[in-house]
């Protein structure tokens, strides 16, 4: 359909499933309902590399993946542009040393906000959002308004100040707070989903597509490599057993536990490893638990 830009006046044409658009002659993005502007709307270029080997040598290099995983067919490739809103914010708590400075993005879509949840955006090689880029992936239109999203961007940096007082021993009062809010617009950022597939099962991946970092990936983990993992867990849990005991004719119930809580601690995580077929990592964050969308 034809619109026209509530600035310069230019006519251009925009698809009809879209109520935001940006003015490819001066930049403006607007509503397209209330002809009210939104600040301006960018995307960030995907690299020109292959996701899939991305993400096929990263798990290549996990520990426990199998050692033909580079070999496993990629079933589908898909790129996503996931609306995100960024937010410049500077608090500071008066009669106090804690203070935060914050450049975030909040994701507008559902199915993405976890998986993007405080994700470290780069801030540097966006351009001015191109209409044609709708056709080159699978665009999503923010379901969320910019409102709701700065009301999130405040209760970020606010806690995050609440946890600074708290740490410097002071008290928080959000009238002593002094706190600037800055929107630095709407971005269209591209996610790569693949899915590939190994041993007749289906895993999937997600890639950062403006700098091909893994943001999250799920592989299978070898028998061996659980087997080890498990021995190991369960080494370092009797070192703390046997530590304990040692500690506990020394210090009773207390030195028990000065022994056995370190050992817990350490064999824990192994432990929940080696008891999981199916790994979830990413260069991002290391995670334990699957957390993603499936479509």
């Amino acid at each position: 359909m034809e619109v026209q830009c509530p600035v310069c006046s230019a006519k251009f044409t925009v698809p009809e499933t879209i109520s935001v658009a940006t003015c490819p002659y001066c930049g403006t993005t607007f509503e397209l309902e209330s002809q009210k502007k939104v600040g301006e709307h960018f995307f960030f270029p995907p690299i020109g590399k292959d996701p899939a080997g991305l993400l096929l040598k990263f798990i290549s290099r996990e520990y426990g993946a199998p050692a033909d995983i580079v070999q496993a067919k990629i079933k589908e490739k898909v790129l996503h542009y996931v609306p995100v809103y960024f937010f410049y914010l500077h608090g500071k708590l008066r009669g106090s040393t804690a203070e935060e400075v914050m450049l975030t993005g909040i994701p507008a879509v559902g199915k993405f906000r976890e998986l993007l949840r405080d994700y470290p955006f780069p801030v540097r090689g966006k351009r001015f959002f191109d209409e044609s880029m709708v056709k080159k992936g699978k665009y999503y239109e923010p379901e969320i308004s910019r409102e709701d999203a700065e009301k999130e961007a405040v209760a970020k940096i606010m806690s995050a100040i609440r946890a600074e007082a708290r740490d410097s021993g002071d008290s928080f009062t959000e009238g002593a707070l002094d706190l600037d809010v800055h929107y630095q617009g709407l971005v269209h950022y591209p996610i790569w989903e693949v899915c590939y597939e190994y041993g007749g099962e289906d895993f999937y991946g997600f890639i950062d597509g403006a700098d091909g970092r893994i943001i999250e990936a799920r592989y299978p983990m070898t028998g061996e490599a659980r087997k080890k993992a498990g021995v190991l867990g369960a080494g370092i849990l009797a070192a703390g057993v046997i530590s304990g005991i040692v500690f506990a004719s020394m210090g009773g119930a207390w030195g028990f536990l000065g022994g056995f809580i370190p050992g817990l601690a350490g064999a824990a995580p192994i432990l929940f490893k080696s008891a999981h077929r199916v790994q979830t990592t990413g260069q991002i964050r290391r995670v334990y638990e699957h957390i993603h969308f499936k479509p």
